[in-house]
């Protein structure tokens, strides 16, 4: 699929421009100390034809000519390429939770466009392989953050001499490309109930973490009275609910993600679950 990504005049890169709902990178966002491997962002063993090749294109985040994309079928779990953090995201308005992302690797800064997550945010890591979100089938038309024509994965790469699942990003300029990136869970987990439902965050606002549990890691923060999608529940550590200071031991799982927000900081229920 052809398509134009967002408008050059979108950011100069180290220039303090704020967009609406575009958070921006900050130097202070750092990378742990990791030997970088590379892989496509989509599950081991599964295959994408490159509907448009290096050196043909780029994005307003990376000035490199180095952007390949990737005509694949939308909900495919996206997968991290390589170790990375993401310093800025932005959500295109007019569409369904469309997110064009700015990473940093040890090999340099990347960006990952056209993925559909929620809960996204500045300083969250990926481990190679780790699900991002899924490949969206919506497409915005919003020059400062994306404007796709059909389902695809756009990747701009640091470098055009990175080997990318023994491919050389050079020359990735067309063909059907086998991913060998580490397989994602393939069936849900038993402890995992499968649903479709949305909440409100509490007024003060929710953090979102890494698992099901009051210690597991910080990975973004949402606002107060913000909707969101959920895709599936289970049982974790017990929070007191906000509104009636009962314990609820539910945990929901952000549509798209491996994100995860307490049952006792959202108003709604989901469908099939006891505190």
């Amino acid at each position: 699929m052809q398509m134009r990504i967002i408008s050059s005049q979108f950011t100069a890169r180290l220039k303090a421009i704020a967009f609406p709902g575009i958070l921006l990178m900050s130097s202070a966002i750092t990378l742990p100390a990791i030997a970088a491997e590379w892989s496509l962002p989509w599950q081991g063993g599964t295959s994408a034809t490159i509907s448009r090749g290096t050196g043909s294109h780029k994005d307003g985040w990376n000035a490199q000519w180095n952007a390949v994309d990737f005509a694949i079928r939308a909900g495919t779990p996206v997968l991290a390429p390589v170790d990375s953090t993401i310093l800025s995201v932005c959500q295109a308005r007019g569409g369904d939770n469309h997110n064009s992302i700015w990473l940093r690797s040890a090999d340099g800064d990347y960006t990952l466009m056209h993925v559909k997550a929620t809960g996204l945010s500045r300083g969250q890591f990926f481990r190679r392989g780790d699900q991002i979100g899924v490949v969206a089938a919506d497409t915005p038309n919003d020059p400062k953050c994306a404007i796709s024509t059909g389902p695809h994965v756009h990747i701009n790469f640091p470098n055009r001499n990175l080997v990318v699942d023994g491919y050389r990003v050079l020359t990735m300029t067309s063909g059907t490309y086998i991913s060998k990136n580490r397989s994602i869970i393939t069936s849900t987990p038993v402890d995992i109930k499968v649903v479709n439902f949305s909440a409100i965050t509490a007024p003060g606002g929710v953090n979102v973490r890494s698992a099901a549990s009051t210690s597991a890691s910080i990975v973004g923060r949402l606002g107060g009275y913000v909707r969101v999608n959920f895709d599936a529940w289970k049982y974790g550590d017990s929070v007191a609910d906000i509104w009636t200071g009962r314990p609820d031991r539910r945990w929901y799982r952000i549509a798209g993600t491996n994100s995860w927000i307490a049952s006792a900081v959202v108003n709604g229920n989901a469908p099939g679950s006891q505190p």
